[in-house]
């Protein structure tokens, strides 16, 4: 954008600003806190998830939680050792409800989706609404909050849920 020479935008000149900008950090992501640093995956996926006559796999892999510069945005990335699961980032910020947040996922496959989340009373929820395919996860965690375990479920209507695959996590390293 062109300067005015003093260092200043055209938008700072007008007094103009973008409506998209916070004026403050919402309390609320202080919450988030609970899940910065460094942790290890334990992933539990049952026969035939990854297709007829696939075994059951056990595994393990490292996922990250770290603040985006200003704290207003999440970042989780998460790898794995088996090769068939995907490799993913996310970006958790504040949801149109002041007591839910969104995750935009990403992962290797390609996948995009984007989940509504909540952390509250030591409970970590995680859940979308996508015809054909609806997703939840529910994740405790533990009282000195170096154990988050959980498991995703899935559901073709969002009225049956069936057991998806478990996801826990154990703390390597605060932040």
């Amino acid at each position: 954008m062109a300067s005015a020479g003093d260092g200043s935008t055209g938008s700072e000149r007008s007094g103009m600003e973008p409506g998209d900008v916070p004026a403050d950090r919402p309390e609320a992501l202080g919450r988030l806190d609970a899940l910065v640093g460094r942790w290890e995956t334990e992933v539990s996926f049952e026969a035939g998830f990854f297709g007829p006559g696939s075994p059951a796999v056990r595994g393990s892999g490292r996922t990250t939680f770290e603040w985006f510069d200003g704290k207003f945005f999440l970042i989780q990335r998460a790898t794995a050792e088996e090769p068939s699961v995907p490799r993913g980032i996310m970006i958790i910020g504040m949801g149109t409800d002041p007591e839910t947040f969104e995750q935009h996922y990403y992962d290797s496959r390609g996948v995009a989706r984007v989940y509504r989340m909540s952390l509250s009373e030591g409970t970590w929820k995680l859940w979308r609404e996508a015809p054909g395919f609806h997703q939840r996860y529910t994740g405790v965690l533990s009282e000195d909050g170096d154990r988050i375990t959980g498991a995703w479920e899935k559901s073709a209507d969002g009225s049956e849920w069936l057991h998806d695959f478990d996801l826990s996590y154990v703390r390597a390293q605060a932040s």
